[in-house]
């Protein structure tokens, strides 16, 4: 879980910095707005979208930090480090949460809920299983076997 985990934070750090030089090169205020006056000269974009593609840039940054954090909690956790651990068991608990919390904001969409609503609950029950597996690997991890293998 370790080695995957710290593979995956070094692919994120990779395509964080990736996007950061697109990002440099066509300001993406440009793109979108060039690509939708193209596509869709009267389209009105929804609030909460507009509002992330005005903001790629942050939430590039935010994205790219998080990497390198989970990066290093992963190398933490490969060398057995007590920080490591909690710092693991902490990633989960929030990207599950945050998972649970997306769903159901998806779930309320009014676009999703046009759709079928089948789509709504397929989202909903792929995030509760996610989550179920985060909450599986915090209570291994937690167990005092595997505590016990970690240094302070």
């Amino acid at each position: 879980m370790g080695w995957i985990s710290l593979a995956l934070g070094i692919l994120g750090v990779v395509s964080g910095i990736m996007q950061a030089l697109m990002l440099l090169a066509l300001p993406a205020d440009r793109l979108v707005a060039g690509l939708l006056a193209t596509l869709a000269p009267d389209a009105q974009l929804p609030p909460a979208l507009r509002w992330v593609l005005e903001h790629l840039d942050l939430l590039n940054l935010l994205s790219l930090l998080s990497s390198v954090l989970f990066s290093l909690v992963s190398w933490g956790l490969l060398k057995r480090y007590e920080w490591g651990r909690l710092g693991f068991i902490w990633f989960l608990a929030c990207s599950a949460v945050a998972g649970l919390a997306g769903a159901f904001a998806l779930a309320r969409a009014p676009l999703l809920l046009q759709l079928q609503s089948a789509t709504a609950m397929v989202v909903l029950v792929a995030a509760a299983l996610v989550a179920a597996l985060h909450a599986a690997i915090i209570w291994k991890l937690r167990s005092k076997a595997v505590r016990d293998e970690f240094m302070r």
